[in-house]
């Protein structure tokens, strides 16, 4: 679907938000778990894991931090909090 809206020209920043949001939650979620499962061993170097781990979260974050995702996506639906 937004790939179409792409095509016809329409804004996607709303839909672009939300996969940025959920890959990067996605990429940090799946080598937590296998950290989880490997315990300790999961934190050395030479474990594939780990590096998984550190580039995970590097990769969320130089995507946009789910904060900003999230500004992005509650701006585009007009659910932004009132200011006092």
């Amino acid at each position: 679907m937004a790939t179409q809206h792409y095509i016809e020209g329409k804004d996607v920043t709303e839909w672009a938000s939300m996969a940025k949001l959920k890959a990067g939650r996605l990429l940090r979620s799946v080598p937590d778990a296998c950290l989880q499962y490997w315990g300790g061993m999961g934190y050395t170097w030479d474990n594939p894991v780990s590096r998984l781990y550190r580039d995970g979260r590097l990769a969320s974050i130089g995507g946009g931090a789910d904060e900003v995702m999230l500004g992005i996506i509650s701006k585009h639906m007009h659910t932004l909090p009132a200011h006092r």
